[in-house]
């Protein structure tokens, strides 16, 4: 058995500490723009794409998500004016998604709010890359760790 963490419930404990802390100030951040935490990680990974443009196929597989969940977040921020969809100049069936200015510019200011929200807790340059490192190889550990949920094979 796993050794606990003193005074705590162990390593699982704290991440879901951290995840409802994270959860908390992203929700009240990226909220105060008046769109969700979803509408802004679709939206940043159009942002970051070339020319600001990507299908949504890659949307999805960027963020984990469902293209069922997916065309009702674009569905909004099409409607908000943040992004258009387009026909996809390469095979004229699908669409890509482009960001518009506007778009890009709520998605740099919220992303300029949040670093200002993480500089403001006064960590170090090295306590942070020492943080985002463990928190990647964390991340990475998870990932790769084999599904306890299946079913054993007989």
């Amino acid at each position: 058995m796993a050794e606990q963490l003193p005074g705590t419930d162990g390593l699982l404990g704290h991440v879901v500490r951290l995840n409802v802390a994270v959860d908390r100030v992203l929700n009240e951040i990226v909220g105060s723009s008046g769109i969700s935490v979803a509408d802004y990680l679709v939206l940043g990974v159009v942002r970051r794409s070339p020319n600001h443009r990507s299908a949504p196929t890659a949307i999805c597989e960027v963020l984990g998500r469902t293209t069922g969940g997916m065309s009702l977040t674009l569905d909004r921020l099409e409607g908000a004016g943040l992004i258009r969809r387009l026909p996809d100049p390469g095979d004229r069936r699908r669409v890509v998604v482009e960001a518009t200015p506007t778009g890009i510019n709520l998605a740099k200011r919220v992303n300029a709010d949040l670093h200002g929200w993480e500089d403001s807790l006064g960590l170090s340059g090295a306590e942070r890359s020492n943080l985002a490192g463990a928190i990647g190889r964390l991340t990475e550990a998870i990932d790769g760790a084999p599904d306890r949920m299946a079913s054993p094979v007989s």
